[in-house]
């Protein structure tokens, strides 16, 4: 028998620790078992507690954002050993489909997420496919390892812009995910990123992460242009006001989930070709690189993480994730 320790969203707006004991499970010879050792808080798991996400409802088992040490691998396993420090890509993809096929896996249809439409990965043990293992160099602090998903996040949207518009960008929302579009952005060499927040404290967060200029709410001229813009709030307003900063022939990246339907203005759109993208998560290559800037030191991790808590505590770290001064709250198992 094996006794797991995992975080349950026991009912809306209630977060425990339970015990769960389970059959000893043999792997199949394309699955590898991990051990979590961090994971992360995520804002969309908020919306989850609170009962106010499309596809998640407590009761349920959270966590996408996590590190693990390798415990065992399956016969038909390679490239991934005991012992190995890795990170999870939490879309539970079919691996058929055509967008599986061509390697992009982030469009698999109906996504199937872990701690949403697929089981969590709030738990000390797990059983995952080996393709969604991505092992990373022991050099890199745990703690710093369970930014990785936050970090391909970010480094797959600024992939969203086309090369042409890579030169005065606007990022509307220094949370985490903005934050590290603000690294994401300067590391692959936008030298000039102007970024909107309400909270001082990330504004100058995403001033020593690269921003040249923060402004808060209606700080910004409206006469200001940008060859792109990426909105990570994603309400009626912040959209609006990007479809209107963008200059004619840019790209507006729409990164953040929108809570409700919004309305647009395409009159504008049309006439100036502004160009209306999306970024939806990550695909195999932006885990590798977020791996790849955390061993070499580039993805700055100093400040992000704002409290780290046992799993005995999970309910104090939800609560934690809440407060308008938190950047990314960790879970330790």
């Amino acid at each position: 028998m094996t006794i797991l320790k995992q975080v349950k969203f026991d009912a809306i707006n209630s977060v425990r620790m339970e015990m769960v004991t389970l059959e000893p499970h043999e792997l199949e010879a394309h699955e590898v078992r991990v051990a979590t050792r961090f994971m992360g808080v995520c804002g969309s798991e908020i919306h989850v507690l609170h009962g106010g996400h499309p596809f998640a409802k407590p009761p349920m088992v959270p966590g996408h954002e996590v590190c693990v040490e390798v415990l065992e691998v399956g016969a038909d396993v390679k490239g991934i050993s005991v012992g190995d420090h890795a990170v999870l890509d939490p879309i539970m993809a079919c691996m058929r489909c055509p967008a599986c096929l061509r390697g992009q896996y982030n469009l698999c249809e109906p996504p199937q997420v872990a701690g949403f439409r697929a089981p969590g990965f709030g738990k000390s043990e797990l059983i995952v496919p080996a393709h969604n293992v991505h092992v990373a160099c022991k050099t890199i602090p745990l703690e710093q390892l369970a930014l990785a998903e936050v970090i391909a996040c970010g480094t797959h949207c600024v992939d969203r812009i086309p090369p042409e518009n890579r030169g005065k960008l606007l990022i509307i929302g220094a949370g985490t995910i903005g934050l590290s579009v603000v690294q994401a952005a300067f590391i692959k060499g936008i030298n000039e990123i102007h970024v909107i927040e309400p909270d001082a404290g990330k504004r100058k967060l995403a001033e020593k992460y690269g921003a040249v200029a923060t402004y808060g709410i209606g700080e910004l001229p409206e006469s200001e242009r940008f060859d792109a813009v990426i909105d990570v709030v994603s309400a009626q307003v912040t959209l609006n006001q990007a479809l209107t900063q963008v200059r004619a022939g840019g790209t507006v990246v729409i990164m953040g989930v929108p809570s409700k339907p919004v309305e647009l203005n395409l009159g504008p759109v049309q006439r100036f070709e502004r160009d209306i993208r999306s970024s939806g998560m990550y695909v195999a290559q932006d885990w590798d690189t977020a791996v790849e800037w955390l061993k070499q030191g580039l993805f700055k991790t100093e400040d992000m993480i704002t409290d780290v808590f046992t799993i005995d505590e999970a309910a104090s770290a939800y609560q934690r994730a809440q407060d308008a001064d938190s950047i990314k709250v960790l879970i330790k198992f």
